[in-house]
């Protein structure tokens, strides 16, 4: 066994000896996760006489990492006297090869192994029809099965933390780009803990695959979830990284600033969850949601107000807001803020509580008849209305969960009161 910090070059080599090591740090986790990936009972006596190692052959000394490949060697393999075998074979960004697969098995027989078993572990399943006795698990539900473990083992919280670095600096670099190491598991910024770009990027990318599995934002609000948010999101450092879903009513557009859409961005200090209608839609749709005068766009807020009321259920200290931003760009995708008008939605009707409590809040008309006046009168100003919430990370615990994917696909929901109102529902 290499040394636990004597890592290897190669991305996929780094991670097999992650978990090799925690595995062979831990006999109760290794016992587990045999358990877990071949559906198998092993008793805690016969888990003790396994013997794990790497890119090597039972009883040979280990070769240089190069020469691992060129020997077409498996990634690890674990075995015990008794002639028991599992020999692992680790996929990321390679495709699986199912003649290497079948020799990994026939090598194994060779060896003295008579029913050898095989572990294929890549960032996905898919339709690939894998040798007799092989198993096949995804590094993402590696990353789940070693999460469920985090109280109990510290080897599982060590390999879930590498899990999370490595999969950042794998998407920095450009190597993951189908699938994932991890899977989403909260938004983990806090004073302890604070922002990082990298590792807001990597939570971004966890979230968005998770919310384009959601066929009720299709069904409900028309999203497009098969279709692709920004092209490329670069870059290594920023207090803000997001993503968005189209709608199917923006097929024909011909950038995605020309049509309403729902955004998610992770800030350094909040996830923000919103329907964006930028400053490029057509006049048809803006004309649309200020048809009928303020009072009807009054009656729109409140609807939404209303809708919003089920996200504070899910999330008391959430701050939904409506957002009127006027900017210009002196610089290519820089922009400056020339004015805003932003206020909550409940302003409109009021809530909270009776009398002089701290909780009332009061219905004042005046902050969406600004945001209503600035929308009618555009007057060729760039302007984006902006309508959903905040979630600080100081206040709200929900961001930490990983059922904090059905708060934003609940803020969403809520805004089919705007998109009904433009005419897109």
């Amino acid at each position: 066994m290499r040394n636990v910090f004597d890592q290897y070059r190669h991305h996929e080599n780094r991670l097999t000896h992650a978990l090799v090591s925690s595995l062979a740090a831990d006999p109760a986790l290794l016992r587990s996760f045999v358990e877990w990936a071949l559906d198998e009972r092993i008793t805690a006596t016969r888990a003790k006489g396994f013997t794990i190692v790497e890119q090597r052959l039972p009883g040979h000394a280990e070769v240089a990492e190069d020469e691992a490949v060129t020997k077409g060697l498996p990634d690890a393999w674990l075995y015990d006297e008794e002639g028991w075998s599992l020999v692992i074979e680790s996929k990321i960004s390679s495709s699986v090869n199912i003649d290497q697969l079948i020799r990994h098995i026939r090598v194994a027989t060779q060896r003295g192994y008579p029913h050898p078993k095989l572990l294929l572990l890549t960032t996905s399943k898919g339709s690939v029809q894998l040798p007799r006795n092989s198993f096949h698990k995804t590094w993402p539900e590696v990353y789940q099965w070693a999460f469920r473990h985090c109280d109990t083992s510290e080897w599982a919280r060590i390999l879930v933390d590498f899990m999370e670095i490595a999969e950042g600096r794998m998407t920095a670099d450009e190597y993951l780009i189908d699938g994932t190491l991890t899977m989403f598991s909260g938004i983990g910024f806090d004073d302890k803990n604070p922002y990082t770009y990298l590792e807001a990027k990597r939570v971004l990318k966890l979230i968005m695959e998770e919310l384009r599995k959601d066929k009720t934002l299709a069904a409900s609000l028309g999203a497009d979830l098969k279709a692709a948010g920004r092209s490329a999101i670069t870059g290594s450092e920023g207090t803000l990284v997001w993503d968005f879903i189209p709608l199917k009513s923006a097929a024909d557009a011909r950038k995605f600033t020309e049509h309403p859409h729902l955004t998610f961005c992770i800030a350094h200090d909040s996830a923000v969850v919103q329907l964006t209608v930028p400053n490029g839609v057509a006049a048809g749709l803006r004309n649309a949601l200020l048809a009928g005068g303020f009072d009807a766009f009054k009656d729109t807020l409140i609807k939404l107000a209303k809708a919003n009321d089920r996200v504070l259920k899910m999330e008391p200290k959430a701050q939904p807001y409506v957002a009127v931003l006027q900017r210009h760009f002196p610089i290519r995708h820089a922009s400056v803020t020339d004015a805003q008008v932003e206020f909550d939605p409940r302003t409109v009707r009021g809530a909270g509580g009776k009398g002089n409590s701290r909780s009332v809040i009061k219905p004042r008309d005046e902050w969406a008849q600004a945001a209503y006046g600035s929308l009618v009168a555009k007057r060729g100003a760039n302007l984006e209305l902006g309508v959903g919430f905040r979630f600080a990370y100081r206040n709200c615990i929900s961001v930490r969960k990983r059922e904090f994917v059905n708060v934003i696909a609940e803020v969403w929901q809520a805004q089919r009161a705007i998109l009904m109102a433009m005419k897109l529902i």
